[in-house]
């Protein structure tokens, strides 16, 4: 491989974009993490790039099977056998689907735009798994804000994103599952809610965006 070249872990290169915001753009020499649905400890992950170089973190992944690959390839990591609730509810069924283990989702409007043009079920099966609230898991596992805080959970991101108490739990950088403007050219709902927050989009891929707190950094 080059000397300069970069191995990528993620679904499309996020990974190396949020290497870049944190080391070069942040000036991070340790970073921390929090992903929320982790899913599998490398492929498609996107902070297993992160911890080859030293970060370190906490996965959550509510998949038994998935949370326990995830203990055993990343041993220096904590994980949270559990999913993120956006609501008073401490527990909610999971749809696991067939075949393919990263769109297991808590959303039922996900299953449904799954199950579209499908005559036999998606769902594997359905189980009952907690739910915790983002905040409790940052205090207990981390008790400060996660430089990085990634979230892949299948419709559900923005949802989670606002349950984020920011003036207590404040990362420098999002990566969230979610298009940063719409076809109509329009800033997403998300764009403006973290706008708001004093978040800017500064990369990603087709599926997947990168916002960065605007207080950290200084434009040329």
């Amino acid at each position: 491989m080059p000397e300069h070249a970069r191995l990528s872990f993620s679904q499309q290169g996020e990974d190396i974009v949020l290497y870049h915001v944190l080391h070069e753009l942040m000036k991070i020499e340790t970073p921390t993490y929090v992903d929320v649905g982790a899913a599998y400890p490398v492929d498609g992950n996107n902070t297993y790039l992160l911890y080859t170089t030293g970060a370190r973190g906490v996965l959550v992944e509510p998949n038994p099977v998935l949370a326990e690959q995830l203990r055993s390839k990343r041993p220096g990591d904590i994980v949270v056998e559990a999913g993120i609730g956006v609501a008073e509810a401490t527990e909610a069924d999971y749809y696991q689907i067939k075949g393919n283990a990263m769109l297991n989702t808590f959303s039922p409007a996900q299953v449904a735009e799954l199950q579209r043009g499908q005559s036999e079920s998606v769902v594997e099966r359905v189980v009952k798994m907690p739910l915790l609230n983002l905040n409790r898991v940052i205090e207990e596992h981390l008790g400060r804000a996660p430089d990085l805080l990634s979230t892949d959970v299948e419709g559900l991101d923005e949802a989670i994103l606002r349950t984020l108490d920011l003036s207590r739990f404040r990362p420098a950088a999002i990566c969230a599952e979610a298009v940063p403007t719409m076809k109509s050219g329009r800033a997403s709902t998300l764009t403006r809610y973290l706008a708001g927050k004093g978040y800017i989009p500064r990369g990603g891929s087709v599926y997947n965006t990168v916002y960065v707190d605007a207080r950290r950094i200084s434009d040329p």
